[in-house]
């Protein structure tokens, strides 16, 4: 490798200067002594430190930002990335690539090429960083901060930061910057894997935090109420240390709340376990009648069954389709024919509520249990299926008594 690559030059500065960074990042500021003079200044030459007040220098915002990123430090009101201005700042470049594209500029598509990656990047590392930023956040409750006023500040801010990145997100996914970037195979692969797969998940893991945040919203509300009664509570007890509430039957007028409360109910139950309750428990006993219907159990004698009349067979109802299905029969017993259809609208009462298809499939099963016999003949009104050859639609069906039957009786 070569010793003048500038990130080895950088990254070998700042293990040089760790404590002097380490400073500045903790403390806010590093004062310039004789013992860090010399780092300071290779540091404010790689552009990582700026002045001060009084002879102080402190770090640039940018590198504090990227300290703070991977250390996932708490900040109070964390400001995150603009993701808002990535997105211009991504369609920007792919409309510049295009242009030179199109002029065929070779250098400067492989310079925009570059850039439109990186970019791409960028975005999908902020919206992570943002992510883990606001779960952690979540998850603590703010608890950087200790009082209920300060959290719902920052409550407040979180939660209009995320309902901005949703926003941001449901705005790209409606973009074209994909359709843009088709002509280009690396960058349409980026762009898809790195942002357009993954927004679905972003987007998922955005509401839930801010429904989490919502939540947390009402409850510091409710708990600054209540906050606020604890308070006064304990300004009166400052005030009047000797101070003791009375008893509510010392006061000659109740409070309005006393007289609307309801009464206590009470409930009184014996103690069996008592001595001296025998003869008490035994009166009641000799209160109780006898019951006809209570039967003592006695063992039943090997080799001999006795008769219960107790057990009496239980015939089960007859259903209403087989009683409908009776009655079909017996008039179309009586009749030249009888169609299935018109008697299930002729009689609703005894159909009860059976749909037409159901009674006309019982009808035809009927016939198959009494076809056999040769007492009832059947006539179906039927037509062939449209679609599926082979098949019949049935319409009705007509049952009457077979005349060899009828000679027969």
């Amino acid at each position: 490798m070569n010793v003048n690559n500038p990130i080895a030059v950088l990254l070998a500065s700042l293990s040089a200067s760790s404590t002097t960074v380490a400073t500045a990042f903790y403390q806010g500021r590093v004062y310039k002594t004789d013992e860090n003079g010399r780092e300071i200044e290779r540091l404010r030459h790689l552009r990582l430190l700026s002045p001060d007040i009084r002879d102080a220098y402190q770090l640039r915002g940018s590198f504090r930002a990227f300290l703070n990123s991977a250390l996932n430090t708490e900040r109070l009101f964390s400001m995150g990335a603009d993701i808002g201005g990535q997105f211009q700042q991504l369609s920007k470049l792919v409309d510049e690539h295009s242009i030179a594209f199109q002029e065929g500029r070779d250098s400067d598509c492989e310079r925009y090429e570059v850039e439109v990656r990186e970019t791409i990047g960028s975005i999908s590392d902020s919206i992570e960083d943002e992510l883990i930023m606001l779960q952690a956040q979540a998850s603590t409750r703010f608890a950087a901060v200790s009082t209920i006023a300060e959290k719902r500040r920052q409550n407040e801010h979180y939660l209009k930061r995320t309902q901005r990145i949703v926003d941001i997100l449901e705005n790209l996914h409606f973009s074209d910057l994909g359709e843009q970037l088709e002509g280009h195979e690396d960058l349409h692969l980026s762009f898809r894997s790195l942002l357009t797969d993954r927004l679905p998940a972003f987007r998922q893991s955005f509401l839930s935090i801010m429904e989490v945040l919502q939540k947390y919203l009402y409850e510091f509300r409710q708990v600054e109420q209540r906050a606020k009664l604890v308070r006064l509570f304990d300004l009166l007890f400052t005030r009047n240390p000797s101070w003791t509430p009375r008893q509510w039957d010392e006061v000659a007028d109740p409070a309005e709340w006393l007289r609307c409360s309801a009464s206590i109910k009470m409930h009184a139950h014996p103690d069996i376990d008592a001595s001296g309750t025998d003869e008490y428990f035994a009166d009641i006993a000799k209160t109780i009648p006898d019951s006809i219907s209570f039967k003592i159990k006695s063992t039943r004698v090997r080799g001999y069954v006795e008769d219960d009349p107790g057990n009496e067979d239980i015939e089960m109802p007859t259903s209403p389709l087989r009683l409908a299905i009776g009655a079909f029969y017996t008039e179309a017993s009586q009749s030249e024919g009888v169609s299935a259809c018109a008697w299930w609208l002729a009689n609703p009462s005894l159909i009860a509520g059976i749909p037409e298809d159901i009674w006309l499939l019982r009808v035809l099963a009927e016939d198959d249990n009494k076809g056999g016999d040769g007492r009832w003949l059947l006539e179906m009104k039927s037509a062939p299926h449209p679609e599926f050859s082979g098949n019949l639609l049935i319409h009705d069906a007509i049952v009457k008594k077979s005349p060899k039957a009828v000679v027969h009786a």
